[in-house]
């Protein structure tokens, strides 16, 4: 709050400034500065007051800084959020999905299959509790009836749980008879998306719940809850309705993600995406992508070479590296072939030059040899050392 002005053109005696009280609630949300401008002080006289507003009194209340929400941002298999340090909106993707707005996902997911629809594995029994039977235990609706139950309930349902926790689905009384009190009991053990423990349902399910209901400790804390004598009168199994996991296909859904089928893998029905069903959908040209709302895409692949294209990379076109390494190979052709046609054109230049020069030397030759040859005019050496005859004749 800032300081507090007043401004007094006269005199005023006997002024008592009064600070009116300001409430501000606290699900307003102050989104700029706001100035109030509401204060009050009072002049006292001797059977009247004046009320001056104080003109320049104010205070500033500055909003706290918030986080940016983010509007229209699709993420199909995540939540958008506002990442501070990226300063801007961004998806989340949940562990199956991915991409940038979290549109693909992976090639195997758990699929949907609805517990009420899927058949499971039951067992009666009767439990006989030594109390005295109660007129109104014959309506199941009465209060003492419901008293019984939610009591006896409570204590088997731990009991039925400790045979299989893993499948145990509920327990429940389902009628009260005459002979102290005989309660009918009946729970229910669902079938599981997994090969082993189906077969560990239809087979070893009744001697261990056999087992617990008949142990005396346990029936022993029956029988603290109704301080009375509890025993097992008697325990039946219905016959598995699931014998394997292939008989669990009818109530296995994968209709969520688009394209993506039931498949049994290891041991455990899967949504299997279209990418790995068709694992040459993209040609092997492209990398394939399950699109959970559009079915598989195909991202082609490029390169300087060739380059791939079409809904399923089934087309392909030369790429710009092709050319150049084609107009290169050309162009080095184009060179060697100048270079090795210069090359004819200068050596038979060479050839011709040399034939004249030789037709010369040779002609040249043939003069000397008519005019500087005396070997047929007679033994004159032309002054070369040797004897020499002179012919003297008729002189």
């Amino acid at each position: 709050m800032s300081s507090l002005t007043v401004h007094q053109s006269t005199p005023i005696p006997k002024v008592t400034p009064t600070l009116n009280t300001l409430s501000i609630p606290s699900s307003k949300a102050l989104t700029s500065v706001e100035i109030i401008t509401t204060n009050t002080f009072t002049r006292k006289t001797h059977s009247t007051s004046t009320i001056i507003p104080l003109s320049n009194t104010t205070f500033t209340l500055t909003a706290q800084p918030t986080t940016p929400q983010c509007q229209n941002c699709q993420c199909l298999g995540g939540t958008c959020k506002f990442i501070v340090t990226l300063g801007k909106c961004q998806c989340l993707c949940q562990d199956f999905f991915f991409g940038e707005s979290c549109s693909f996902g992976k090639n195997d997911t758990t699929p949907h299959i609805d517990p009420e629809e899927l058949p499971t594995r039951k067992a009666h029994f009767s439990l006989e509790i030594q109390v005295h039977f109660q007129s109104a235990f014959k309506d199941l609706s009465s209060p003492q009836s419901l008293e019984f139950i939610k009591t006896l309930e409570l204590q088997i349902e731990a009991l039925c749980k400790e045979a299989d926790p893993q499948t145990f689905k509920k327990v429940q009384v389902i009628n009260l008879l005459p002979g102290s009190v005989v309660a009918k009991s009946m729970a229910e053990y669902i079938y599981p998306n997994n090969e082993s423990q189906i077969q560990f349902v239809n087979t070893l399910l009744d001697g261990r719940l056999t087992n617990i209901l008949n142990d005396t400790k346990n029936l022993m804390m029956i029988s603290k809850a109704f301080n009375a004598v509890v025993q097992l009168k008697e325990i039946t199994f219905q016959p598995p309705e699931i014998k394997n996991i292939t008989d669990i296909k009818p109530f296995v859904n994968c209709s969520q993600f688009t394209n993506y089928t039931a498949v049994i893998v290891n041991g455990k029905w899967q949504c299997v995406g279209p990418c790995k069903t068709n694992t040459d959908y993209c040609h092997q040209h492209g990398e394939c992508y399950n699109d959970i709302s559009k079915g598989p895409i195909c991202r082609c692949f490029e390169s300087s070479l060739e380059q791939f294209y079409g809904p399923q990379c089934d087309v392909s076109r030369w790429g710009p590296g092709f050319y150049g390494a084609l107009f290169g190979s050309l162009a080095v052709v184009l060179l060697l072939l100048i270079i090795i046609i210069i090359s004819v054109i200068v050596k038979k230049k060479g050839m011709v030059v040399w034939k004249r020069s030789n037709s010369y030397n040779r002609r040249f030759s043939a003069f000397e040899e008519d005019f500087f040859d005396f070997s047929e005019t007679g033994n004159h050496n032309l002054g070369l050392a040797g004897t020499y005859q002179r012919n003297l004749g008729n002189n």
